[in-house]
């Protein structure tokens, strides 16, 4: 056997504790023993019944569960690609990720019968359905060999390609390793402080990169993992309670759900006490929600972060020093950042020259290490851009403090350039977010005669503001920005929306809302006479 790929793992954990439970999906429990036969299974079916060959692609279209773990491992061991689609996405949007992946299989959860059918007749695939229907996937795994299908070992061969999500621009399918994927579960282990006695709960999606790292996390190194198929709260506490699960990862938006949820009187009588860390990040988060979250829990907390998709948890805000900064006023601040680069990766920040900027200067965030991926499917012009010298471009813009915290200050994208001045669109989001009108917003640069860039900024009101008039509610916001900015950084045009598109783990969909502004803009309507200084 050459290098250690991800369709090794069930084998491994099968040969070495093949009754310890690897799986919990609802009244299911799956040993590693039975994982491990049923992907041999799995395998052995997909190469009769379907002719999947090494390098063929697999399209998965399901909620959370267990058969699709056990379809990313099979995945791995045919030396096949698997590419989850988004369940939130429009049936157009999935057919093009079908076609953009060459898949020629599309594996179907319940409830996305139909759905299926009118992507078979888009895409031109077969279709396999989950569950115990006939000819369905229980009945493949039941009418095929169980004997072990040898690893072929190549750690650099594709197993998934896990597309971005198209929050700053067209997705892509970043092609994953399994050299990618161990480095990243070698990551998540420190920022979880991973035991041998850990049970893990899974509530992010499985199609997206946190859900996919929630999952193997866990598998790498042999642990019991609990399968929710989506971040229902209450079913995420019931879940705790009953399954004892000792950490997770969840987003800021799961977070306050699970906090509003513990007002329920059934709620707060649950037994959590199994919780003892929970690692977030993705979103920005408040320090009240983080109190509130940690008094109600009574767990530890650590932040992760990185470049998303393209690579491992390369910042971690740890335990540690995620207790010390709750704990002191004077380190506060602290919480506000993305950490510290772990063990494994490097971080350079660099200059619109790719020159080194010095400690506290804002720079692009540079990365490397096993865990970040080679580039993207069938896009080279974009995998190119993507590494340059021999590090990985992040488009993300931060700086680095003298004790080596590492704050994101913004996208690359969000670099505004408004005549001879630079406007950071996160920094003034975060003062817009002050306004008692706002709820949330994206800043984004629209194309300006004048200003070559001009700020717009577009707006949910806050729950329970009673609104007047767009144009008295816009003027009423600049005057509360122009209070705490300089002039240059006031949006000069705000538009109100009912909410902002947001991708499946509740981020913000940046893209959706440029191409908003944009043809705003370029419908002509201009913009309230704002000084500029």
């Amino acid at each position: 056997m050459g290098a250690l790929i991800v369709g090794d793992f069930p084998r491994l954990h099968a040969r070495r504790d093949g009754v310890a439970i690897a799986y919990i999906d609802g009244t299911t429990h799956l040993t590693w023993q039975q994982v491990d036969e049923r992907v041999n299974r799995l395998c052995h079916g997909l190469r009769k019944s379907y002719g999947i060959a090494a390098g063929d692609r697999i399209a998965i279209l399901s909620q959370n569960c267990h058969e699709y773990a056990e379809l990313m491992f099979a995945a791995s061991r045919l030396a096949a690609i698997y590419t989850g689609l988004n369940t939130r996405h429009h049936p157009t949007e999935m057919a093009q990720q079908i076609r953009d992946s060459g898949s020629k299989l599309l594996i179907l959860g319940p409830g996305f019968e139909t759905v299926g059918a009118e992507l078979v007749a888009k895409a031109g695939v077969y279709s396999l359905t989950l569950g115990t229907s006939p000819g369905g996937y229980e009945s493949l795994l039941a009418t095929s060999a169980v004997t072990d299908i040898p690893s072929h070992g190549d750690e650099n061969a594709p197993y998934t390609l896990t597309y971005t999500s198209g929050t700053t621009g067209e997705p892509k399918g970043a092609i994953i390793s399994s050299r990618n994927e161990v480095g990243f579960c070698q990551s998540m282990a420190w920022a979880a402080e991973t035991r041998h006695d850990d049970r893990a709960i899974l509530v992010l999606p499985m199609f997206h990169k946190g859900g996919q790292f929630c999952i193997m996390h866990p598998a790498y190194f042999g642990l019991t993992t609990v399968i929710l198929p989506n971040p229902e709260p209450n079913a995420m506490l019931a879940a705790i309670e009953q399954h004892r699960p000792s950490f997770g990862v969840l987003v800021p938006t799961v977070m306050k759900m699970m906090i509003d949820a513990m007002a329920n009187d059934d709620n707060r009588q649950r037994d959590l006490s199994s919780l003892r860390h929970y690692m977030y990040g993705s979103n920005p988060i408040t320090l009240p929600v983080l109190r509130q979250f940690t008094k109600l829990f009574s767990c530890t907390m650590s932040q992760i972060g990185g470049i998303g998709t393209e690579g491992g948890v390369a910042l971690v805000l740890s335990r540690v020093d995620h207790q010390q900064a709750m704990a002191d006023p004077a380190l506060e601040q602290r919480l506000t950042s993305c950490g510290r680069v772990q063990p494994g990766f490097e971080m350079m920040l660099v200059d619109e020259e790719d020159r080194p900027v010095v400690m506290g200067e804002r720079g692009e965030m540079l990365f490397r290490g096993d865990a970040f991926i080679s580039g993207y499917w069938q896009r080279p012009e974009a995998s190119a851009r993507l590494w340059r010298g021999g590090w990985l471009r992040s488009g993300d813009i931060g700086r680095i403090d003298a004790e080596g915290f590492v704050y994101y200050v913004d996208r690359k994208a969000g670099r505004i350039k408004t005549g001879a001045e630079t406007v950071y669109a996160r920094e003034v989001e975060a003062v817009l977010r002050e306004s008692p009108l706002v709820g949330e917003v994206v800043v984004v640069g629209v194309p300006d005669e004048t200003w070559g860039e001009a700020v717009w900024a577009c707006v949910e009101r806050s729950i329970g503001v009673i609104a007047s008039s767009d144009s008295e509610d816009e003027q009423c916001i600049q005057r509360f920005v122009r209070e705490r900015m300089a002039g240059f950084k006031v949006p000069k045009r705000i538009l109100f929306v009912e909410q902002l598109p947001r991708t499946a783990l509740g981020k913000l969909a940046i893209s959706e809302v440029r191409s908003l502004l944009f043809e705003r803009n370029s419908q002509g309507k201009e913009s309230p006479s704002l000084e500029s200084t």
